[in-house]
């Protein structure tokens, strides 16, 4: 084998181990964001104004913050078709 070969095929073999691990993290990365989604959806509805009790005054309503349901959607609707470059 001459050594333009040997450099092919470590790198054939170095671009299988990043496809694959790719998918490992990206997996890992669903399985949180599974966990997390509830809070992000608490997070997102953010909390109602509040009456004013007894001798204190009320509270004002608080937006909500969609960021952590926004991430948690690029990351889910992220296209699952990893580029390979063409063989040559």
């Amino acid at each position: 084998m001459s050594k333009a070969t040997d450099i092919k095929a470590r790198l054939d073999q170095l671009e299988a181990e990043r496809l694959i691990l790719t998918i490992e993290v990206r997996n890992e990365l669903l399985r949180v964001a599974k966990e997390l989604l509830p809070e992000a959806i608490r997070q997102a509805k953010g909390t109602p104004a509040k009456r004013a009790a007894a001798g204190k005054p009320a509270t004002p309503a608080r937006p909500g913050s969609p960021a952590l349901l926004r991430l948690i959607s690029r990351l889910a609707m992220r296209p699952l078709h990893i580029e390979r470059p063409p063989k040559t």
